[in-house]
């Protein structure tokens, strides 16, 4: 299953759970990696599904509480692409010039 920009999520971070929105979305490798922006104004790069990675998206309750609109995002996917606003989140951007 592949998740869609805009799309809300929730985020699993060391037992934490963490709701967000695709805010990009890549294939590395044949893996699918995501960009998330979550709601707490942070953001996560090259997110996977994978239940082993210490921070993934968590699809079993991405499923359970997002696809049955139970959770929904505060951050306005729509707004922020309107106006472009969607902020550039690249794991290659950071580096030794970026500091």
């Amino acid at each position: 299953m592949g998740f869609k920009n805009g799309y809300t999520v929730i985020v699993t971070k060391e037992s934490v759970n963490k709701v967000g929105v695709i805010v990009n979305r890549r294939v590395i490798n044949k893996t699918t990696v995501y960009d998330v922006l979550l709601e707490d104004r942070s953001a996560l790069v090259m997110l996977g599904t994978a239940p082993s990675a210490k921070t993934y998206i968590n699809k079993t309750l991405t499923a359970k509480l997002c696809d049955t609109e139970m959770i929904q995002s505060t951050i306005p996917y729509k707004d922020l692409v309107a106006n472009d606003l969607i902020p550039h989140l690249d794991a290659n951007s950071a580096g030794k010039a970026s500091f």
